[in-house]
């Protein structure tokens, strides 16, 4: 051994085996004495806090009964005197009692003691340890009658008994290990001779790097054996280095290969340790985070997270590592241009033979394409939804009026006032419907916002009279009261008709909605100088101020009206702003507050006083089409459509049958040879195209003049419906006196052809 190893050995004796021997013998014993004087501390601290939760246990029994009387007989002098009592106990601090209504009813406190609190704490089963004190909280009851509340407080100082078993322990050790000292120094000369030797020599092998150098043979078997092992090991690290230096020369290779693999990835790869510690990560990741690979290890990349992330993706990543399974989540990171972007990170774990793991590996993917196309699909996917509940909202407001009329007229005793009055009404609200068919077809206009409006010349009283109408079967269910204040000079707008009446029905019908049975609502209709305002108010429910703001955004619901809404989905007052706007005018809310009613104010540009109606001679249909009656066959599989469409068809002078399918429609053509045939197309044996083609067939029907009347009515359903023999297209629901004209002017050209034949 050298002068300069056994100078190292020397100098790092705490760190050599006779150090280690000597530290092991005093170690033994100091834990010896520990654990005894611990388990003798242990069990007299436990027994002298058993003796404080009894003697807190009895004083509390003993005062429930001296204070129970005075609760019963409200004497707070004798509660104050029995309380003052526990001053004779050094250790209480404080006391209190309270009322079978929580409030304090007298108490007592030691100088420089905290007071009770206020209110009557929860009663708890036992004696609770609070810092420095002990407390009990229990329930004064009489004969099953809650009384009060009995709290106490006391001190609780363990540390008194820590100090002395302190003093004695130190003495004990200081002893014992003196005597250990003495003893080790025997035993370690005899060990560790040997073991100094060899690890002189492992010294010297380390700081000359000689792999030559071998341990010598010892006397002792054991050291014996530990040399030849020495040696042997030597011999074999030896022929490894030089088989090590070959293989980390390709290992460099492989691992350049991997790396630039690695790095093509949109933020390459990483790998983690067995425990879930990154280790390594792709430049180019750590480049996005503006980070290095120190900040990034164990779980710093957590860091860069979006903070709704952070919680939610740790406690994914440790269940991954507790399971061994499959990384796969999306995360937000905030990159160096402190922007968050979007990253799929996906891993799987990497196992040995044995299926041990060893970490996980895996890529980072920037996925902001991706997530802009699913965005721009999510917002595709609303808007449809949109387009759909308009459609829903639009056709649902004519049917209500359609329905009262139709049943106003299936009733006995109606005069022509009436009757005439229920036609109008179903004329009116069928046309709005036809309407809001042909728009609603042109679904791209919708969607993409481009709304086309029909402006026309309209009078001011009849967009009032049409909203009411919509309206008035809701107001009169709920039995509101309903005023309807108008300019006195008729005026006249240049609006969408259709539009304008829908803007304000909706607001009638948001007003009766949310006013309760027997409310009062108003309309006030004001013509100003270059515009015409309409003033919905009512004594409903209200609005809260903050839902002001908002209350015209598509899907609004106000919390408060969540029940009332009647199945809407919010979109009303929505529609509402958006018709208005179309118009160049606008719509606002105002309400003192909920329950204090609301005030809708709509105002839309232009307005001037109406001229003179001009008096138009109306054709009477009847009359004319009497000179020209016709056989007429109307084929559909909606009965009831068929059966009224001939009724109309019979009042203007016809004969007419019907069919409701094509097999009969054919079997009944061939029989009558009719001369129209009007169509529907969706039927359930063969469709109208392939009926109309083979009444084309027939000698009769090639001369028949067939009208196409159906739901479809794109351009190219009327295209269609040329190419299979139809003469007209008309979409559902046609005005009659439309058909009636067709008919007439078809009926009145073959009666010509007819004379002008006779006459050749």
């Amino acid at each position: 051994m050298s002068p300069a190893a056994r100078g190292r050995i020397r100098r790092g004796s705490i760190s050599s085996v006779r150090g280690q021997l000597t530290f092991v013998v005093l170690l033994t014993t100091a834990m010896a004495l520990l654990t005894m004087t611990g388990a003798l501390l242990y069990r007299d601290l436990t027994d002298y806090r058993q003796a404080q939760i009894t003697d807190l246990t009895t004083e509390a029994e003993i005062i429930t009964l001296l204070t129970t009387p005075a609760l019963s007989f409200e004497d707070r002098q004798a509660a104050e005197r029995n309380l003052a009592a526990l001053s004779a106990k050094p250790e209480m601090l404080t006391a209190a009692l309270y009322s079978d209504s929580g409030e304090l009813y007298a108490s007592y406190a030691r100088r420089n003691a905290a007071p009770p609190p206020a209110r009557a704490p929860v009663p708890r089963a036992g004696v609770q340890l609070v810092t420095g004190r002990l407390e009990l909280t229990r329930a004064i009851q009489r004969n099953g009658e809650h009384l009060g509340v009995l709290y106490l407080s006391a001190a609780y100082d363990p540390w008194t008994h820590v100090r002395a078993y302190v003093g004695v322990l130190g003495l004990m050790m200081l002893l014992s290990l003196a005597v250990a000292l003495v003893l080790s120094a025997r035993l370690r000369g005899r060990i560790t001779g040997p073991v100094e030797a060899l690890a002189a020599l492992a010294d010297d092998i380390v700081t000359r790097r000689d792999p030559a150098r071998r341990a010598p043979a010892f006397q002792l078997e054991e050291f014996s054996v530990v040399a030849q092992a020495f040696n042997s090991v030597l011999d074999e690290s030896e022929g490894r280095t030089r088989e090590l230096q070959d293989s980390n020369r390709a290992l460099r290779k492989s691992e350049n290969l991997y790396r630039a693999i690695g790095e093509s990835i949109d933020y390459g790869v990483w790998v983690t340790d067995a425990e879930g510690r990154n280790i390594y990560a792709s430049d180019s990741f750590l480049k996005l985070l503006g980070v290095t690979q120190a900040q990034c290890s164990d779980l710093g990349w957590s860091q860069a997270l979006h903070p709704d992330d952070v919680e939610g993706a740790l406690a994914a990543w440790r269940e991954c590592v507790r399971t061994g399974g499959v990384w796969y989540r999306e995360l937000r990171f905030r990159g160096a241009d402190n922007r968050y972007h979007p990253v799929l990170a996906q891993g799987v774990p990497m196992r040995e033979e044995d299926g041990r793991i060893t970490g996980w590996a895996g890529i980072n993917l920037d996925i902001a394409r991706m997530k802009k196309t699913e965005n721009a699909l999510r917002k595709a996917n609303r808007r449809k939804d949109d387009f759909l509940a308009t459609l829903a909202h639009e056709l649902r407001n004519p049917l209500a009026p359609i329905r009262h009329a139709a049943r106003l007229l299936g009733m006995k005793g109606l005069d022509p006032a009436q009757h005439q009055m229920a036609r109008d009404i179903i004329g009116r609200q069928v046309a709005r419907m036809a309407l809001l068919l042909d728009d609603l077809l042109e679904v791209s206009r919708i969607t993409r916002g481009r709304l086309e409006l029909r402006k026309e010349h309209v009078s001011l009283a009849a967009l009032v009279k049409a909203a009411v109408e919509t309206s008035k079967p809701l107001l009169e269910a709920k039995q509101h009261e309903f005023t309807v204040r108008m300019p006195e000079v008729p005026v006249e707008l240049e609006v969408d008709p259709l539009r304008i009446s829908q803007a304000l029905s909706n607001l009638l019908t948001n007003a009766a909605k949310y006013t309760d049975a027997g409310g009062q609502i108003s309309l006030e209709v004001r013509s100003l100088p270059g515009e015409t305002v309409f003033e919905v108010r009512d004594s409903g429910i209200g609005l809260p101020a903050a839902a002001l703001p908002t209350i015209f955004e598509m899907f609004s619901q106000v919390d408060s009206a969540i029940d009332r809404s009647e199945g809407g989905l919010g979109i009303g007052l929505a529609l509402v702003k958006g018709l208005v706007a179309l118009h160049g005018g606008n719509v606002e809310a105002a309400s003192e507050g909920p329950g204090k009613g609301s005030l809708f104010t709509m105002r839309i540009p232009g307005g001037r006083p109406a001229e003179p109606a001009a008096t138009h001679e109306r054709r009477p249909a009847l009359q004319e089409a009497a000179t020209s009656r016709g056989r007429i066959l109307v084929v559909d599989d909606n009965v009831d459509a068929a059966a009224t469409l001939a009724m109309v068809l019979r009042s203007y002078g016809h004969t007419v049958a019907t069919a409701d399918c094509g097999k009969a429609a054919l079997a009944i053509g061939e029989q009558q040879r009719p001369d129209v045939v009007i169509l529907d197309i969706g039927m359930p044996d063969m469709n109208g195209y392939e009926v109309a083609q083979r009444l084309r067939q027939t000698g009769w029907g090639s001369g028949a003049l067939l009208v196409a009347l159906t739901g479809w009515g794109q351009k190219e359903d009327i295209e269609r419906a040329h190419r299979a023999g139809f003469d007209s297209h008309m979409t559902k629901p046609a005005d009659p006196e439309e058909i009636e004209t067709v008919l007439e002017d078809f009926l009145k050209s073959r009666r010509a052809a007819g004379i002008a034949r006779e006459a050749s």
